[in-house]
This record gives structure tokens, sequence and C-alpha cells, in this order.
């Protein structure tokens, strides 16, 4: 029995609920899958090394922003029209997110969406119409710590609200200090004064944690806290109070995607190939949300779950959301930014009366001129 090298990163939380659905996949292929897990934060260093030594997994999950700088390596396999024909064809993933899977020179396909992310604002009812009636600010968590990428996601809703983006269609040149981007930004980051103390800094679990625990009234979050109310794994007092909503501005979209690496031998293409198309399968997506709260990337999945009054707002952004350009230097461009906004949050909290016009200018304005010297080479 051949052994087929998966990587994927930490999206489950559980692992082992996967490898559990793949059982029927390994007897129809006579093949073992190896699942290996990568943590988020370390699974670019091992696609640096995989793509460099062409060694490794013969299948990896990567983030959409980060297909730009893969496509460059000129690393992965490009999938077969024939191959993308059995999965459905692509006009069955989300838009958004089938635009990241192409090649910028070939436009061939080189990836297959698979999970989905977006950001929703949960409130507790209770404590909202306590405050308000009271007449007492609301108290509000989101992430700002930990250089977290959810900082520049959440940062985009208010953004292109304004009419802002971060970078020009061609992908060379930064729009920083442009005056709709800073209005936007200047909107978001003015979220500073509805936080507490005890939820200034915070990563994205303790601030999850933090509005479980009634320490905010309302969180903007990723949808994997749908999965838990639905599945009661949160106190039934949340359970019975919480309202979701979807998040104010434009609702950003991201995700992952799937890639056979371009080294993966000529005897396991066809079973490669085979275990994107089952994992991509609407049933097996389906299984899969079910089971780890996944957020399957084909259409007519999400259509299913917008009928379940739980995830109707998680569906509605994702259709009518937005995602960052697929350009080939944006993941330098994503992280340099995001390292920026997690600077201007730590100046904001440390700053009595912050003057926010100016830290955020200050801040970007440095760093747009290093980054536009690079991206217009």
């Amino acid at each position: 029995m051949d052994i087929l090298e998966v990587s994927i990163n930490n999206t489950i939380d559980n692992p082992d609920k996967l490898q559990r659905l793949l059982g029927e996949f390994e007897q129809q292929n006579n093949v073992k899958v190896d699942l290996q897990v990568f943590d988020w934060a370390d699974a670019w260093m091992e696609f640096i090394r995989i793509s460099l030594y062409r060694y490794g997994p013969a299948i990896s999950e990567t983030g959409d922003t980060w297909m730009g700088s893969l496509t460059s390596r000129n690393c992965l396999r490009p999938f077969k029209r024939e191959e993308i024909a059995a999965m459905g064809g692509g006009d069955v993933f989300l838009g958004e997110m089938w635009k990241s899977c192409q090649d910028f020179d070939s436009h061939a396909t080189v990836a297959i969406p698979w999970s989905l992310d977006t950001y929703l604002a949960y409130y507790r009812r209770d404590m909202l119409k306590s405050l308000q009636d009271a007449g007492v600010e609301i108290p509000l968590a989101i992430s700002t710590g930990g250089n977290s990428s959810n900082i520049l996601h959440n940062a985009s809703s208010w953004v292109w609200a304004m009419g802002g983006d971060f970078i020009t269609p061609d992908g060379k040149k930064t729009l920083f200090t442009q005056p709709e981007t800073l209005a936007g930004l200047q909107k978001y980051f003015s979220l500073y004064r509805f936080m507490p103390k005890t939820a200034q800094g915070l990563d994205d679990d303790n601030m999850i944690q933090m509005f479980v625990n009634e320490g905010a009234a309302v969180a903007l979050a990723n949808p994997p806290l749908l999965y838990e109310i639905r599945h009661r794994t949160v106190p039934l007092a949340l359970i019975q109070n919480i309202g979701v909503a979807v998040q104010p501005g434009v609702p950003f979209v991201g995700g992952s995607n799937l890639i056979i690496w371009g080294h993966v031998p000529v005897r396991q293409e066809s079973a490669a190939v085979h275990f994107i198309q089952y994992l991509t399968s609407a049933e097996l997506m389906l299984k899969l949300f079910q089971n780890t709260g996944l957020i399957p990337a084909r259409m007519d999945v999400l259509d299913q779950l917008e009928t379940d009054p739980v995830y109707s707002p998680m569906a509605e952004s994702l259709k009518t959301g937005r995602a960052f350009k697929h350009l080939r230097l944006w993941g330098l461009v994503e992280d340099k930014l995001t390292k920026a906004l997690t600077k201007i949050w730590k100046t904001i909290f440390s700053t009595p009366k912050p003057d926010l016009p100016q830290i955020i200018y200050d801040t970007l304005s440095p760093l747009e001129g290093r980054l536009n010297t690079i991206l217009s080479e």
C-alpha cells in the first residue's frame, strides 16, 4: 500500500476527526494517508523548505493569501481541466477564493479552495439591553494582540467601507496613506474607546474567552464560535442570549486552498488528485463542517447552511464579502502591514489621549515608502 503524505494546518482543532473520515478514500484507492499537522505560525517556513528542496508532502493546505508567493516560486502542480470538471468546475466554489487559485502567467489552476473564513459581530442580548438602558458605552472585544492576521482582516472591513484599499490592482504601489484608507483605519482604531482595559492587547483565543465569560457585550470574531453555539459547547446562558450579525462595513473573506506540490512522484499524481476531489466533494465538505466546523468553500454546501438561522449570517457574510487581491508580493505586504497595525494598537493603549490620525500616519508612512520601493522593482 502506497503512502500519501498530506499536510494540513491547525484550521481543524482535532485532526483525528478528519482522519476518521478518510477511511473510505484509503480503501477505494489502496493508499494510506499520512496526515501531518502544521501550526499556521510555522507553516510558511515549512513551505519555503518544501519548495526549495522539492521534498515533503505531496499535498498541503495553504492560506489563500500565500498563493501569490507560492505561484511565483513555480513549485506547484497545475490541475488539468478534466480534473477540475470532475469536481463540478470552478463555478461551484466561492468566486473570491477561486481567484486565488490561478497562476499569474499561464492562468492555469494551481490550487482548489477548501475552507473559508470571515468575521461576525456577536452580541449578548441581556448585557446589551441593560447597558443601553443605563446609557453606558457597550464594552467591545476584538483581537488586537499577538501579531494576528485577524487585526488586518478586521481593519479591512472599515477601509473598504470608506472606499479605501491597501494596494493598487497591479500590486505596484501601496495605498496606506490615501485619504480613504486613512479614514477607514481611523474609524477602526477609534473602537478603542469601547474597549475596557481587560480587553486591550488580547489575542484571538483570549478575546473570545473574555466574551464568553461576560467581560464584553460585543465581540468581532470568526465563525467557529457559531459552531460551538450550535453544538452547545459554551455555557447555556450564552447560547440563550447571543445574537449574531454580519460585521459592519464590507465583510472580509479568506480561507485556505489545497495544493499539489510539483515534486509529487508520477505514481502518486492520480491518488493526489483523487484525494483533493474527495476532500472538496459536497458530501465530505458538509460532513467536515458538521464534525469540525470547517467552513466549506463550495457554494452548494453554503446554500444548505444558509437555511439554518444560526449559520445564515455567516453565509451572508461570505457571499457578500471581499478577499484581498491575488498578487505576487501580497504575502510580504500582509506580513508587514499586520505588524504595523499591531504596533498602532500598542501605541494607542499606552497613550493617555491618543491622536489617532497622527499615530496611524506616522506608523504607516515610512512602511509605505519601503514597500513601494520593493513593489516597483
